[in-house]
């Protein structure tokens, strides 16, 4: 118990000095054994550190990225908000309701949050202000509907998910499928409310034959979601086999279907910035494998288990305090070491609950979305707020609304897990 205790010091007290997160994890664990457990030669922080990012699935999170990218260099991106134009364009605050659907959309393409800010708020954030939006508004809109990106598939965050639990991965990426089209009809009834309170601009109507003619020609762009899923699920190809030909169908169809290839040096300052998000992702993923090693010998996930048990044994309270927990630390640290560290102190205590492990992991994920989004550290805030060119305190309260909708997917998620596993248990054991 001494080494839990010391553990968990050592480590707040490193985040609270600014420590990057990945390196205060990296030093408590190599400080814990070197003088509480020097028994253990510290030689194995390297080793595991090394042993937890070489995993063959973690190979498709820089193509996935890599995808978007290319994606939003060609005209495959303009067919998307074409297509989000003819579905919802027509009620009023248009702009608004293009701006969720087409994340929607881009989320099944990307799996990144920060990636979906970047490409939709650069075309519509300024779009929507010209249209008489406001900035605030407009920008707040952008990044939280940009959190979608990392619950719908394919998402880089279950991916890493999967990893830390043990899981399926075609099991967490469809369990994200429902609660991520949920979380999209939630800030689609707070963008209409606000479009119709505000008296905000929408299209001119258009014909069933125009919208048709909509869906045909965004079909090259919605065709990367169902080629990835479709060859993970179907047993054709691994996810990061599928990530790959993500990259060759963006390469293929953007360039050469529509006649639209980017330049190369655009090509090569995307993969540089691949590279670059990648190997922060893979710093992380490595630091969680040793800090949560080190967690399972101080017996941390047990003691915390006693504790909350000791409180309550109520399911509603205990699963109301892991919520309030990942919303609480996501206002503070980023999507990925949230779900790296808490899984192993929460999962055991789920599985007590009789809770899935994909319904437990999947509203996790969520509510680590939510975080992206959240004041006063949520990633995805600095990215809009450079692109709206707004100082984030300035939209804060505008923000409020769309999380407290995402806030009422999360708990129903958290409260009926079928949201979450029915989709799996169907397509799954169909498969089988």
């Amino acid at each position: 118990m001494l080494s839990g205790t010391v553990l968990v010091i050592l480590f707040m007290v490193l985040m609270l000095i600014g420590i990057p997160i990945a390196h205060a994890m990296i030093i408590t664990a190599y400080i814990t054994i070197k003088f509480v457990h020097p028994e253990i030669p510290t030689i194995i922080v390297a080793q595991r550190l090394f042993g937890g990012v070489d995993n063959y699935i973690l190979l498709c999170i820089p193509f996935f990225i890599l995808a978007g990218d290319l994606m939003s260099l060609t005209t495959l991106f303009d067919r998307l908000i074409r297509v989000a134009d003819a579905m919802v364009g027509h009620i009023r605050g248009s702009l608004s309701h293009i701006t969720i659907v087409v994340s929607m959309f881009f989320a099944g393409i990307t799996g990144a949050a920060v990636a979906d800010t970047s490409a939709v708020g650069t075309v519509l954030i300024p779009a929507m202000i010209k249209q008489g939006y406001t900035r605030a508004y407009a920008t707040a809109l952008t990044v939280v509907a940009s959190t979608i990106g990392v619950i719908i598939p394919p998402s880089n965050l279950m991916v890493v998910a999967a990893l830390v639990s043990s899981s399926s991965v075609a099991a967490l990426l469809l369990g994200g499928v429902i609660p991520g089209v949920l979380a999209a009809m939630a800030l689609l009834v707070v963008s209409v409310y606000y479009g119709f309170r505000h008296g905000f601009p929408k299209s001119s109507k258009i014909s069933w034959k125009d919208r048709g003619m909509a869906l045909w020609y965004g079909i090259p762009a919605l065709g990367i979601p169902v080629v990835l899923m479709g060859g993970i699920l179907s047993g054709i190809v691994t996810p990061t086999e599928a990530a790959n030909i993500s990259i060759l169908y963006a390469l293929i169809v953007g360039p050469i279907m529509i006649r639209g290839f980017p330049p190369l040096q655009k090509i090569y300052d995307s993969s540089v910035g691949v590279c670059t998000r990648t190997s922060a992702v893979m710093m992380c993923v490595g630091a969680s494998i040793i800090f949560g090693w080190i967690l399972a010998i101080a017996e941390v996930p047990e003691a915390i288990a006693a504790f909350i048990t000791s409180i309550t044994t109520s399911k509603i309270l205990i699963v109301a305090g892991m919520l309030f927990t990942y919303l609480a630390i996501g206002s503070f640290l980023d999507a990925i070491p949230i779900v790296l560290i808490f899984t192993p102190i929460f999962l055991p205590l789920a599985e007590q609950l009789g809770i899935p492990t994909v319904a437990f992991m999947v509203t996790m994920v969520f509510a680590a979305a939510m975080g992206l989004a959240s004041p006063p550290c949520g990633s995805c805030l600095w990215v809009g707020a450079a692109i709206g060119d707004i100082q984030v305190e300035r939209f804060t309260w505008e923000l409020m609304p769309f999380l407290a909708a995402m806030a009422v997917i999360l708990v129903a998620i958290a409260y009926i897990p079928e949201l979450v596993t029915w989709l799996p248990d169907l397509v799954l054991g169909a498969i089988k």
